[in-house]
């Protein structure tokens, strides 16, 4: 019967580690995505810094191109100041001209903030790709790390359901059906006891019958949480369940 203990005990301890498993697969998608998410934030921060320095560069191309119009208004107006015949039309043309002026004056001005401001841009470019190469690469050995993992876990996965086939084997029929009725009941059908006390429930075992539990000789289940009691002899307080 103390062989069945052990075994039983080991076989729970192989179902849990599955269970944690699984639980660990389940999540490995959603970090994967989580990581790719974070890798496609990094590139749209540089995507957007260059879509800033794209806007600011059409802007300043348009206003030269303003500018450039309004000097060929300009010429043709003072060509123009030649051809008027009375005052009233010399003004309107000089208006125009003055107009023009300041009007470039004005793009000009904007042309050459804008100028600094994509010397600025670009040199702050530079820099985020720096940055951003380095956090991608960062983020890229987290994600090899999870697929290392992840393919690590899938082996021992592999191993912890063979020794559980093999386990469940060597274990009585009737002990196993107990193991699987308890466990469908409980979550967790074999506990160990310490200090008198069930590390299932944490509940008080009776003197009598915790002597008798640490024989192992027989099957025993604790009075409140009915779960199977094991005691593991030298190596209680190492593990409890």
């Amino acid at each position: 019967m103390k062989e069945d203990l052990q075994l039983l005990w080991r076989l729970q301890g192989v179902e849990m580690a599955l269970e944690e498993a699984a639980e660990e697969r389940r999540r490995y998608p959603d970090r994967r995505q989580a990581l790719e998410k974070k890798i496609q934030e990094q590139e749209e921060r540089l995507q957007r810094a260059r879509r800033e320095i794209e806007e600011l560069e059409r802007r300043r191309r348009q206003l030269e191109l303003e500018v450039e119009e309004n000097r060929e208004k300009i010429k043709r107006s003072k060509v123009r100041l030649l051809e008027v015949k009375t005052n009233k039309e010399y003004e309107a043309v000089l208006h125009e001209i003055e107009w023009a002026e300041q009007a470039n004056s004005q793009m000009e001005e904007e042309i050459l903030g804008i100028l600094e401001e994509l010397d600025r841009r670009q040199e702050e470019l530079a820099s985020l790709k720096e940055e951003v190469e380095r956090e991608k690469e960062r983020l890229r050995g987290e994600m090899a790390e999870l697929e290392r993992k992840h393919e690590e876990l899938k082996e021992q996965v592999l191993k912890w359901q063979r020794e559980k086939e093999e386990l469940a084997k060597e274990v009585s029929p009737d002990l196993l059906a107990m193991y699987v009725k308890l466990k469908e009941k409980r979550g967790v059908a074999i506990a160990l006891v310490k200090d008198e006390a069930c590390q299932g429930c944490y509940v008080h075992i009776p003197p009598q019958l915790y002597n008798e539990v640490l024989k192992n000789e027989r099957i025993f289940t604790c009075p409140n949480c009915q779960r199977i009691l094991f005691w593991r002899g030298e190596d209680e307080g190492r593990e409890e369940t």
